[in-house]
């Protein structure tokens, strides 16, 4: 028997060479228990979120753990299944959240038309006037402000309105009533001055 070497080689082997190269990884399935279990939790996650568990499974479990269905699962990825599964629960819930906020903000903010005011606040407060760019706390904050925001009262309306147009309003209505009284007045001040 000969060898050939076809690049430089720094060691030389004689006699019998043995390659020993640990065990071969274990290949065994879940545990009926696993699966039942990541089932469960696919299950919890889908009614949370609302989604559809088969799409979870797709696009969550099985693109994390590289595996085409829960068959091809082994027992040592078992632990990162439910991880990613967990972690993406956590996930999905905080942008939801973060969702319903900034929706509840920009509802109050357009029915009590303050805009400028929310966003002076958010400047000020934050240094960011993007509500999709801020944290949940910050969001929180900034809801707080906009339901306790008061508008400012309008002036409290006196009744009178001394405006030429008004004035010409009330002589053209009761043109008689008017020319009594200036009359009285007329004859009232000639006598007192």
């Amino acid at each position: 028997m000969t060898q050939q070497f076809n690049q430089p080689v720094d060691q030389v082997a004689a006699g019998n060479i043995n390659n020993y190269l640990g065990p071969a990884e274990e290949k065994e399935p879940l545990s009926n228990a696993q699966r039942k279990r990541l089932n469960v939790l696919v299950a919890e996650v889908s009614e949370t979120l609302e989604l559809d568990a088969r799409d979870i499974w797709r696009d969550v479990v099985h693109a994390h753990v590289g595996v085409d269905s829960i068959n091809e699962i082994q027992r040592s990825q078992f632990s990162d299944a439910v991880f990613v599964l967990e972690n993406f629960r956590e996930t999905e819930r905080m942008r939801v959240n973060t969702r319903l906020l900034v929706s509840r903000i920009t509802s109050l903010t357009k029915e009590k038309k303050i805009y400028d005011e929310r966003d002076a606040f958010c400047l000020r407060t934050f240094g960011e006037r993007h509500l999709n760019h801020m944290t949940i706390e910050q969001l929180r904050q900034v809801l707080a402000f906009v339901e306790d925001y008061q508008l400012p009262e309008p002036a409290a309306d006196t009744g009178l309105d001394l405006t030429p147009e008004a004035i010409l309003a009330v002589v053209t209505r009761y043109p008689v009533h008017f020319g009594a009284t200036f009359l009285i007045g007329a004859l009232i001040g000639s006598v007192l001055f």
